[in-house]
């Protein structure tokens, strides 16, 4: 159930990790998009089949470009994000093998022409997936919307083409795309061509019965994990905080009440800096009560609240599941939060 990554407890994700697995071991065919809430530990899961599963077969060509934390404002610092130029002994050690699946090595003569825009970079780079098994894993790919490779030509797009080709036209290279931006989502879910060359895999919270497993090994009791579970839901980064925190508080319930009033702090302070109009605040509460009546708000239901919607999903306050077409709190404490708003 609790396996070690990186010095930290991973817990219980074996459907998922065979999930991922058996995709793998299939003919590349659609984009597979990888989303749901903050804080569900999609890049976690997907870095442990990297470096666990992934890089133990050694006939794989894995390529992980993760543009979280990266500043990526032009052609050229997205150039700078994925390509590196090889080095003469790179290809010699096992080394250089494991950790050079974060970008694109390539020659020196070959990197100059991308970058002086000489040769098509999308076109060039499936020469890189010849003859190869291939697996290319993008996280946070939504950094790319609105850069221009010229006047004419959108970044995303072009890198979205590249990605259709690999899968549904050429079969070259299984691509897993991961975001956590569901409003970007939303736009690439109704891109007619889009949906028809991908499928959707939504990473959720834990489950009751899997978190009380897990606490109980921590040595809490049954009252204490409901309590725990109630406030936090299966969200593993809240109750981790709440573990390495909680000999700082005077009880578990003082704890938990002060997060609460932290997250609806953030609730007010977003309606406090967006200036929102009375009848967006009108919306806003209504979201917040349906929420609380139903445990998720029905935008097939409810029409006409997506726009304020997507203004708390950008801050993370709201998830956006645009599959079902139905939005949820981004985790429990949000929920708690709208009871004392």
């Amino acid at each position: 159930m609790v396996k070690i990554f990186r010095g930290d407890e991973f817990i219980d994700r074996e459907n998922e990790i065979e999930f991922f697995k058996d995709k793998f071991k299939s003919l590349p065919s659609r984009i597979l998009w990888v989303y749901g809430p903050k804080s569900t530990g999609k890049t976690t899961i997907i870095e442990y089949i990297v470096e666990n599963e992934l890089l133990k077969d050694k006939s794989l060509n894995v390529k992980y470009i993760n543009f979280r934390g990266k500043t990526i404002y032009n052609y050229d610092s997205f150039l700078d994000a994925i390509l590196e130029e090889k080095e003469d002994n790179e290809s010699q050690t096992e080394l250089n093998r494991i950790y050079n699946f974060w970008t694109f090595k390539l020659e020196a003569k070959t990197l100059k022409k991308y970058k002086e825009k000489k040769v098509n970079l999308f076109d060039e780079l499936i020469k890189e997936f010849i003859g190869k098994k291939n697996i290319l894993i993008i996280d946070e790919i939504q950094v790319l919307e609105d850069i221009y490779i010229d006047d004419e030509k959108l970044l995303l797009n072009e890198f979205l083409n590249l990605c259709v080709r690999l899968t549904k036209e050429l079969h070259l290279s299984h691509v897993v795309i991961l975001t956590s931006n569901t409003i970007f989502l939303e736009q690439i879910y109704n891109n007619a061509k889009l949906k028809k060359t991908s499928e959707f895999k939504r990473i959720s919270h834990l489950d009751y019965e899997i978190i009380k497993k897990w606490l109980k090994m921590k040595n809490f009791n049954d009252k204490d994990i409901e309590l725990i579970y109630g406030y936090l839901g299966g969200c593993i980064a809240d109750i981790k905080k709440l573990i390495d925190n909680l000999k700082y508080a005077k009880s578990l319930e003082e704890y938990l009440k002060t997060e609460t009033i932290m997250a609806r702090s953030e609730i007010e302070l977003f309606m406090e800096q967006s200036k929102l109009s009375q009848e967006e605040t009108d919306k806003l509460f209504f979201v917040f009560r349906k929420i609380l009546e139903e445990n998720e708000f029905n935008n097939s239901k409810y029409k006409g609240y997506l726009d304020i919607i997507s203004k708390l999903c950008e801050i993370e306050i709201l998830f956006y599941d645009p599959a079902v077409n139905i939005t949820y709190p981004n985790s429990q404490i949000y929920k708690k939060a709208f009871e004392i708003l």
